[in-house]
């Protein structure tokens, strides 16, 4: 017989190496390790159902610059109608740049206003869009303060609708994500922060200019980019709430005072993509739990989820928790279906959702006879005597 060589050796290798990708036994698709950033505040969710993803110093508070104006989209949208004229006053004249040069007595429509507010990031439209829908740029920056509590962005706080920095200011990368959420699942939102370039009615100007987005970088050279606002300020530094969809799956990433926002949201927004994978977490026809039921037939029930609970899962999502409540002292009849509880599902120390906790059977009630031979039962062994009924 004659010896293998070294290279006989590392042919067979290959070969069998070959044969197992051509089987589908080893999986080609290429995982990515967790990103590095130049950001040091970021965050990334899937947009469908708000679950965070990956992160760091995500709830942060940091200055936010113009991604405010995320929020003052959100209220004039929900509060106005496009087609409502709004005047420019004097104190929307005197807005610090970037401005688009609005003079105090312009009148313009508002879907005007939120297209050069998003797509240009013009403060002076951002105070327009404020003081047409509260009278007070003051008075609506509280209501957008209460708005991104409603939203769930609880570490947000707005001192004005623009972005132009403020004491009291401020966000953090995931409050951003979920308001970012909430305003692209507003169709004309999101159809402004999707676009690239187009016209502003300028009251000023006989013809239409010509805006460009500030996200155009994005928009233009990342696959599915869809979104959504830029922010730039000295205190803030570079921000970036992006956005992008890949046949049915959206992802949102957020990064903060970064050296290259658009270079670390692809980064995370690629890591989504390459690097996760949706998993189930709780199935609703599995048994959660057993539990003894108070004269029942029969006497245990099985406790389920009401619904399956799906998750995003990557390489570093590694704490997840459950918090479940549930009602120990039950008592016959148990109703299919019945609430028995509740499980909070927390991923990474953060809230993601509740399920509720039902009852997979129906548990009927013992008859009158058993239940009092039972008793007597257990009060004859209690005084030491074996006779079932007392005799």
């Amino acid at each position: 017989m004659v010896p293998m060589t070294r290279i006989d050796r590392y042919k067979n290798i290959w070969a069998l190496v070959a044969l197992l990708l051509l089987a589908g036994w080893l999986n080609p698709r290429l995982v990515m390790a967790a990103p590095r950033l130049s950001s040091q505040y970021y965050c990334l969710i899937d947009a469908e159902s708000g679950q965070y993803i990956h992160g760091k110093n995500a709830n942060v508070e940091r200055p936010m610059a113009s991604t405010t104006k995320m929020m003052t989209a959100i209220l004039a949208v929900e509060y106005t109608s496009l087609d409502e004229v709004a005047v420019v006053t004097a104190n929307a004249d005197r807005t610090a740049e970037y401005t688009i040069g609005l003079q105090a007595g312009q009148k313009l429509p508002v879907g005007e206003l939120l297209k050069v507010a998003l797509i240009r990031s013009a403060n002076d439209a951002a105070v327009v869009l404020a003081e047409h829908v509260a009278g007070d740029e003051k008075f609506f920056a509280y209501l957008m303060s209460k708005k991104a509590l409603l939203i769930g962005a609880a570490n947000t706080r707005f001192q004005n609708a623009s972005g132009l920095p403020a004491k009291n200011h401020y966000s953090t990368a995931y409050d951003l994500a979920q308001i970012g959420r909430y305003a692209i699942a507003k169709p004309v939102i999101q159809e402004l922060v999707s676009t690239v370039q187009t016209t502003f009615k300028h009251p000023a100007y006989l013809e239409p200019l010509t805006i460009r987005n500030t996200n155009a970088g994005l928009l233009a050279g990342y696959k599915g980019a869809d979104g959504i606002k830029t922010g730039t300020t000295n205190d803030a530094g570079q921000c970036l709430v992006a956005s992008s969809t890949r046949g049915d799956r959206s992802l949102i990433a957020v990064a903060l005072n970064s050296n290259n926002r658009q270079g670390d949201c692809i980064k995370l927004m690629d890591y989504g993509y390459q690097s996760t994978t949706r998993q189930k977490l709780l199935d609703h026809q599995e048994s959660f739990k057993t539990l003894k039921v108070n004269n029942g037939e029969p006497a245990w029930v099985e406790v389920v989820t009401a619904d399956d609970v799906w998750l995003w899962l990557g390489e570093d999502t590694d704490n997840i928790e459950k918090i479940v409540r549930l009602h120990y002292n039950l008592d016959a009849p148990v109703m299919r279906d019945q609430v028995l509880g509740e499980a909070d599902i927390y991923i990474n120390d953060r809230y993601f959702q509740s399920v509720a906790l039902v009852s997979q059977n129906h548990i009927g009630q013992q008859p009158w006879l058993v239940q009092r031979l039972l008793k007597q039962w257990i009060e004859n062994i209690r005084a030491g005597r074996n006779d079932p009924i007392g005799s």
